[in-house]
């Protein structure tokens, strides 16, 4: 009886941000994305509570966060929190909620307490804390998973996290293995998780945590002795359905059969709708779970209009103007070096706005191009603004259109400016960004191929070895696998192995560092210096508490020598400086400023400039660093990639990391580098690659990846000139004097 009455009064809440923390910047920002409701959860009464702190430059009086669902109102307050996180909470009108996918939008309008200057736009933000935020269902309501289709309603935890947690009966056996890595893939996509990560276990653990959704696979005669309640249909039939938790809101998702041929069509019940053939041949990328709306891909020669890509026309008071959106590029990408995309800018601004003012376009957080302000009001239709591909990966980018106004009543900045309401600029939704026809071709190796979740070579499945068959190797390469689904859209094509044979094409590696076989440093590429640092070193977990300035600290006995910082005199110190600037000769500072000068105007570095072979040296990551992915090319075809971290357990969890989208998207180059409570990534340039035909064989592109490649090799491309022109040169002279007449 106790029991059951402390179960009606449980209430049910989802925790809703797809982070940790959300950061609001500036005088305006807003972010959406969706959330998936049961018909239980739907139908029920809901409030939606609220938590955030923020800087105490905001005046409260002309600032406000706003909360909209599916386009309607549910908050609208005043941002008035510096000191603590401040808790608020609002209902939700009876039938706004819907089951299935639940748009939410958050908005936050900010203005300084004192200060006019576009400085002072940056010292606005406000932090919306995912503790805090969540949805609260009315007593009584239940969250019942009745099928697959409710897989995306598991939701996340408080820190965007959607844990699919694998119960397995003896996982050391390849019948296993396989099965496990294909189903959590299966699993990531049609729940459609923005963070997918995979715990797998020998056990039942208990009750399934808020944002964590049990899966119970294996031979029925094997599962029914870990997980109570299997069915007894499981013994004669493939059986894949979802159970209630008997003491928890959790819910289990069963996979089994009675031979290995009924647990196949089990999984692959799973997969039926999980992938949308229609989306993956547009090149859509499912990111509605952490970005609304979903982001399309440039193929080439395609224009994108404002209004599809989630910036809505926008009339605003304040001093900078922000507004982005994100556009993938396919793995393929070849034009970063002569390519440009055109923004046909639709705008207004009034007289207020001095010129000088201008609009920034940033990629990537680089700034790519500037439009200078140079009339005082006017309405701007399809002005060409030419941003360069230099700053476009492969991958998401992300695309920022920032507005600086600079205006007279800004200068004076007379008491109670920075709350005026007059609106001064104007961005139309009708603005488009289009970008050109560019080469494509793939690169060996490059790792933003794995990042869009796809192997080099699709014809032949990729080997994926595990360093060793248990729960925390499983739970690395399954966070990695479900990674990969997510981005591409589909299971990743691979075979498992426990070791890898001299026949496999490309291998992908995963295990901590003390299981890596000798010779795997050297084949991709990174220092064996690794095996010796990283034992050594102690990592994030082994510091207790945030590092702090310590009274015991000393400088190296060098540094700290009383007779060096004592009888230096300021004549010593000038001319030892003096000596330095000599040793580098008139030539060689002449030559260093020309660098300088050519890097600056022309965009030229000394690699561009040369003839030499270039090859990758052995990477050596920073010792702080908790993960590496390295990958190199084989002498035929494949590639070898190689995952790893100081331990097992380091493995899993920085793995799970990794899986964060905003850290995945930024996997490129040669090598990653991931190190502790960081949130990006030091990425290893490519240098040595070679390239892999992706589209069947055309002038046209040909043309373009010559061009591209010709002025990333500016010197090469010279000398092909010059050959051209002396051949040139020979020839005519030659056909001069036979067929010429003498003057």
């Amino acid at each position: 009886m106790g029991a059951t009455a402390g179960r009606s009064v449980a209430r049910i809440e989802r925790p809703v941000l797809p982070f940790e923390t959300i950061r609001l910047e500036g005088e305006t920002d807003a972010r959406s994305w969706t959330v998936h409701l049961t018909q239980d959860e739907a139908s029920s009464g809901a409030s939606i509570a609220l938590g955030y702190k923020n800087a105490v430059v905001v005046m409260p009086e002309g600032s406000r966060l706003r909360i909209a669902i599916n386009g309607e109102s549910v908050v609208d307050t005043p941002i008035s929190s510096s000191n603590d996180i401040k808790r608020m909470t609002a209902s939700i009108r009876p039938g706004l909620l819907r089951a299935g996918q639940n748009i939410i939008r958050m908005e936050a309008f900010q203005r300084h307490r004192t200060d006019c200057t576009i400085e002072a736009t940056y010292e606005l933000w406000t932090d919306v804390d995912s503790a805090s935020t969540k949805l609260i269902f009315a007593e009584g309501a239940t969250k019942t998973l009745r099928g697959l289709d409710d897989l995306p309603a598991v939701g996340v935890d408080n820190i965007g996290v959607t844990t699919i947690r694998v119960v397995a009966p003896k996982i050391y056996r390849p019948e296993i293995r396989d099965r496990l890595l294909r189903l959590v893939q299966l699993v990531a996509l049609r729940g459609r998780y923005a963070h997918p990560v995979i715990q797998v276990v020998e056990s039942d653990p208990g009750p399934s945590p808020v944002g964590t959704i049990k899966v119970a696979m294996g031979l029925a005669s094997e599962l029914r002795s870990l997980v109570a309640g299997v069915p007894d249909a499981a013994t004669i039939q493939p059986l894949t359905m979802m159970m209630q938790e008997p003491v928890s809101l959790g819910s289990t998702l069963v996979v089994s059969g009675p031979t290995w041929q009924d647990l196949d069509t089990a999984i692959g019940i799973v997969g039926a709708r999980g992938i949308n053939a229609a989306q993956v041949e547009r090149g859509v990328i499912d990111t509605a779970s952490w970005q609304w709306p979903e982001v399309p891909t440039a193929f080439g020669a395609r224009s994108f209009r404002f209004a599809d890509l989630g910036v809505p026309t926008q009339e605003f008071s304040g001093r900078r103007l922000k507004t982005g959106f994100s556009i993938n590029l396919p793995s393929d990408f070849y034009a970063t070096e002569y390519g440009e995309t055109v923004l046909h800018l639709d705008a207004a601004y009034t007289s207020a706005v001095r010129p000088g003012s201008h609009v920034n376009v940033f990629v990537n957080g680089m700034i790519s191009t500037q439009m200078t302000i140079t009339s005082q009001g006017d309405i701007v239709r399809r002005h060409n603004i030419r941003v360069p591909l230099k700053n476009f990966k492969s991958g998401l980018n992300q695309i920022t259109i920032e507005a600086v106004l600079l205006t007279d009543a800004d200068e004076r900045c007379a008491p109670g400016e920075t709350l005026s309401e007059a609106n001064r600029f104007v961005l139309f939704d009708t603005t488009t960004l289009e970008f050109p026809t560019y080469g494509r071709i793939g690169r060996l190796p490059d790792l933003a191929v794995l990042s869009a979740g796809r192997f080099p070579d699709e014809d032949l499945p990729t080997t994926v070895v595990l360093a060793r068959p248990d729960p925390l190797n499983y739970s690395a390469a399954g966070t990695l696998l479900a990674r990969m689904a997510r981005s591409a859209g589909a299971p990743v094509r691979a075979q498992f192995s426990n070791a890898a044979s001299a026949d496999d094409e490309s291998v992908l590696f995963i295990g901590a560092v003390d299981q890596i076989p000798a010779g795997l440093l050297n084949r991709v590429k990174v220092s064996e210096h690794l095996r010796m640092i990283w034992p050594s070193t102690p990592t994030a977990g082994d510091r207790s508490g945030p590092q702090m300035v310590s009274t015991e600290f000393s400088l190296p006995a060098a540094q700290a020598s009383p007779d060096h910082t004592a009888t230096a005199s300021t004549d010593e110190v000038r001319k030892r400086w003096s000596e330095t600037f000599q040793r580098r000769g008139v030539l060689q500072q002449t030559i260093g400023t020309v660098q300088d000068w050519m890097e600056k105007t022309f965009s030229l570095s000394v690699s561009s400039l040369s003839l030499e072979e270039r090859t990758d040296v052995p990477y050596e990551p920073p010792q702080r660093a908790s993960l590496l992915v390295a990958q190199s090319r084989t002498e035929t075809s494949g590639v070898w990639t190689l995952v790893t971290a100081r331990t097992d357990k380091a493995l899993a969890d920085e793995t799970a990391r990794l899986a964060n989208p905003m850290i995945w998207s930024q996997v490129a180059g040669r090598a990653i580098a991931l190190e502790p409570r960081e949130m990006k990534l030091q990425v290893e340039p490519i240098k040595d690659y070679r390239f892999v035909q992706t589209l069947p064989p055309s002038l046209t592109n040909l043309r373009l990846v010559a061009a591209n490649w010709m002025s990333a090799n500016i010197l090469p491309y010279a000398v092909l000139m010059l050959a051209c022109c002396t051949f040139l040169g020979v020839a005519t002279s030659l056909l001069l004097n036979r067929l010429g007449r003498r003057s």
